[in-house]
């Protein structure tokens, strides 16, 4: 149902109607079951496996902060935990938003109306936007760091200091959330009451500058072009390049087995040590870095088409397809950001004794 707007506010043309709540959904009878269930499995999806994700990665954060910072790449590894965290957070956000009537209820409560689709954008779809291109940007340099500690071992402590990855890290969250900041610059918000429905109005929306100000089309290019394909070309390159090194360190091992063989077991055993925890974090790395080019494919073939396919978008005749996969890419986002502990704890022995010590200290005190 339409209402009509308060005129007098200014950018607010005379024929300007807010929608009450648009959802695409309801536009189109045929097939609407199919995507409204599919759609609700995948909300119910996100927030399982979003709570798990939360939990997993305040536990990573608590495990990184007792084991210390010895190297450079456990602040990386800290860095992305938080990242995540806002990703799932704001993940969770707009799917309980879009499944959920409990905030257009909330503020009926109270007699408000509002445009629900356009809050919960500002509210959670552009945040996300924000922490999830952080992540990616973070997974980047974490496979980047890597490549580097492979092509140049003797030199690289020296490269990358502690000093350099808080510049980095710190260069990313400032990079990552800059373009969100954009997207609020001109923002404005309308009440009037409209005795006809006896509710107050509350209107978001944006001055005319604004909508077309070089910086807001600049954070759509950015989030919606630049931040991911960049860092998925960069991790994917990364990766292989990783997995042939390890590839051929293998077999490079393998060949000179024979010749080790005379060795004393102590020597051989202090020149694997450091071989061994290198070929670990590399793995590591490696793990994380396909985990995310598999999870980021969906997003990154979505602005693929979305760019070539003007219907393909929130208000085109393939909207329906158009929410569903996005709402698809957002999972796949999720998982990415929550399946890291499982990644630690597989291929960390020092991270796993450091989380089983956290459980196993609780049941001493207790």
């Amino acid at each position: 149902m339409e209402m009509p707007l308060n005129t007098s506010a200014p950018g607010i043309d005379a024929n300007d109607t807010l929608t009450e709540s648009f959802d695409p959904l309801d536009e189109i009878k045929p097939s609407t079951g199919i995507f409204k269930l599919v759609n609700v499995i995948i909300a119910w999806t996100i927030f399982i496996i979003g709570t798990f994700g939360i939990i997993g990665n305040i536990l990573n954060l608590i495990v990184f902060a007792k084991m210390g910072f010895p190297e450079t790449i456990h602040m990386s590894y800290a860095a992305m935990a938080v990242s995540d965290i806002g990703s799932i957070f704001t993940t969770m956000w707009t799917s309980f938003n879009s499944f959920t009537t409990v905030v257009k209820d909330l503020f009926a409560r109270y007699g408000i109306k509002t445009d629900t689709t356009r809050l919960v954008s500002l509210t959670g779809v552009w945040p996300h936007f924000a922490f999830s291109r952080i992540t990616a940007l973070l997974t980047a340099w974490i496979s980047i760091e890597r490549c580097l500690c492979v092509m140049f071992p003797t030199k690289v402590r020296i490269m990358i200091t502690a000093w350099v990855t808080k510049v980095v890290l710190a260069s990313i969250y400032i990079f990552g959330a800059c373009p969100v900041v954009t997207r609020y610059v001109g923002l404005k918000t309308d009440m009037s009451f409209s005795p006809r429905s006896n509710f107050t109005i509350l209107r978001f929306y944006f001055n005319e500058e604004n909508s077309i100000s070089a910086l807001n089309r600049l954070a759509f290019v950015l989030y919606g072009a630049v931040y991911p394909l960049a860092s998925w070309f960069l991790v994917a390159i990364c990766a292989a390049f990783l997995i042939v090194t390890l590839r051929q360190s293998v077999a490079w091992r393998s060949e000179n087995v024979q010749a080790a063989s005379g060795e004393t077991a102590s020597n051989g055993e202090r020149k694997n040590t450091g071989t061994h925890r290198e070929k670990r974090v590399t793995k590591t790395v490696v793990i994380i870095a396909c985990i995310f080019a598999f999870c980021s494919l969906p997003v990154s073939v979505t602005i693929l088409v979305s760019m070539f396919e003007r219907e393909y978008s929130a208000k085109g005749s393939l909207r329906l397809i158009f929410r569903t996969n996005s709402f698809i890419s957002m999972l796949f986002s999720e998982i990415n950001s929550s399946i890291n502990i499982i990644v630690y704890v597989v291929t960390g022995s020092k991270f796993r004794d450091a989380l089983l010590g956290l459980f196993s200290t609780k049941r001493a005190r207790d």
